[in-house]
């Protein structure tokens, strides 16, 4: 079997052929560098040496040099595979060197095998001796230290226009980059002016229905005008925390709950009892297209709570509960202090615009669930599982 030494700097290229040598019954030994190949080949001599030319310690044309004047190594084929241009000078180098052949990478893997048999044969049949052109190590040196100039140089020259092509590429993504946060900024601002102009043009609605129920003279009929301009102008509040956020993407529940809660208060909170309310609320990042149909939840619960839990009462306290299970899925228990609910009566049946508002935004646009308790005051308990939901 024959043996077959290769060199090279990079593993990548040292797999590729020891792969290709070994499923086609040769042996392989590998080196990183020509230091390492001459221990190796001195300690097992091989009888072909595949090498790079640009390596550390010890590069391919002094390696070529030490094994053809080792009396041991001499006759073993030698061959260039490399990624370094080949000129007259290298060429003059290799061939005064024994090199037998000076291949330039990439080569298909039939054309190597093919070129490393021809090598193989062309030994056996006495065509090679490995005898040295340069007899004196003056001319050796001369020549290698100008071949590897000049290999550098091309090497440097090869790198220097990576490099500027990588700054204008830099260049190129950094204003894409700026051209793109531009563009986010501005739509941002205009989604914010459609929020302002959304809550604005709510307040007018609410306005209209308030001339309008008082025109029609009617205490029902103003009832209901009421209670529908209260649940406008609490969608109003919603765009303008909207409005007024950092971000539109995902948005501190936090931050909303707390701001929005107060609101409703201030809207709906009688002159005669005080209202405490009291947050717990974790951390959590809630996507807009779930925000704005939760608010109209939250503002149905309020009011509702406002209305019914704390009559005859000079105080009352209200607390807002918001987690995230494991599962990241959103737990909200909205609950009071107040009368509760009569024993016999189911909230969640009721037929009540107010219920059916909740019932419905909660389990048809939120795909959540709710739940009613009644122990010491009411218990709402939310389970929203996609904070995030997509178009």
């Amino acid at each position: 079997m024959k043996k077959i030494l290769l060199v090279d700097d990079k593993p990548e290229n040292l797999y590729f052929l020891d792969t290709l040598l070994s499923s086609n019954g040769f042996a392989v030994d590998r080196a990183s560098n020509g230091e390492q190949a001459l221990d190796l080949a001195r300690n097992n001599p091989p009888d072909m040496i595949i090498a790079d030319v640009l390596m550390p310690v010890m590069d391919g044309f002094e390696l070529c040099h030490k094994i053809k004047t080792d009396t041991l190594l001499k006759n073993a084929a030698f061959i260039f595979y490399t990624a370094s241009y080949l000129d007259k000078g290298d060429e003059e180098l290799a061939l005064s060197l024994g090199v037998d052949r000076y291949l330039l990478k990439p080569q298909e893997p039939e054309v190597l095998l093919r070129v490393f048999n021809e090598v193989f044969d062309e030994h056996d049949a006495g065509k090679k001796n490995g005898v040295i052109p340069f007899p004196q190590e003056k001319d050796y040196l001369k020549h290698h230290g100008e071949s590897l100039v000049r290999m550098l140089e091309k090497k440097i020259d090869t790198l220097n226009k990576t490099q500027l092509k990588l700054k204008e590429e830099i260049v190129v993504r950094k204003n894409t980059e700026e051209k793109l946060s531009a563009l986010l900024l501005e739509n941002e601002i205009l989604l914010k002016e459609v929020y302002h102009r959304a809550k604005n043009n709510m307040q007018v609605m609410v306005g209209l229905f308030d001339l309008q129920s008082r025109k029609m003279g009617d205490q029902s009929v103003e009832s209901v005008f009421a209670e529908m301009g209260d649940r406008i102008y609490s969608m109003s509040f919603v765009h303008d925390l909207l409005f007024r956020s950092k971000s539109l993407n995902n948005l501190s529940f936090d931050w909303f709950i707390t701001n929005f809660s107060r609101q409703i208060i201030s809207l709906d909170e009688t002159d005669n009892t005080k209202i405490n309310l009291i947050f717990e609320i974790d951390p959590v990042l809630v996507n807009i297209r779930v925000l704005v149909p939760l608010g109209l939840v939250i503002y149905e619960i309020l009011s509702n709570t406002l209305k019914h839990a704390f009559r005859k009462r000079v105080e009352g306290q209200i607390f807002i509960k918001a987690s995230l299970n494991d599962d990241d899925a959103l737990l909200l228990t909205i609950s009071d202090d107040g009368v509760g609910l009569d024993p016999d009566i189911d909230l969640l049946k009721s037929e009540t615009l107010g219920m059916y508002i909740i019932r419905s935004v909660v389990e048809n646009q939120l795909f959540g669930t709710v739940q009613v308790a009644s122990d010491t005051g009411l218990t709402y308990t939310i389970f929203l599982p996609d904070l995030l939901l997509k178009d």
